[in-house]
């Protein structure tokens, strides 16, 4: 049985040194060999810079939230 872990986040994107991206997003994390927050913050990172056509090291996580 795969436990699920659900989390909802609020980051901010800096680009060229200034913050102009501020979003939500939210994230269902199955751990595959035992839980490990980097990843978590990892994937959330990866997911929103995504979305936003930037580099995960640009996402910066302002809040994450176990829902």
């Amino acid at each position: 049985m795969q436990t699920h872990h659900y989390y909802f986040a609020d980051y901010e994107i800096l680009v060229g040194g200034r913050f102009v991206v501020w979003g939500q997003s939210t994230l269902d994390y199955v751990p595959a060999a035992g839980f490990d927050p980097a990843e978590v913050l990892e994937r959330i990172r990866r997911v929103a810079a995504h979305l936003h056509g930037v580099e995960p090291v640009e996402v910066r996580v302002r809040q994450i939230s176990r829902l």
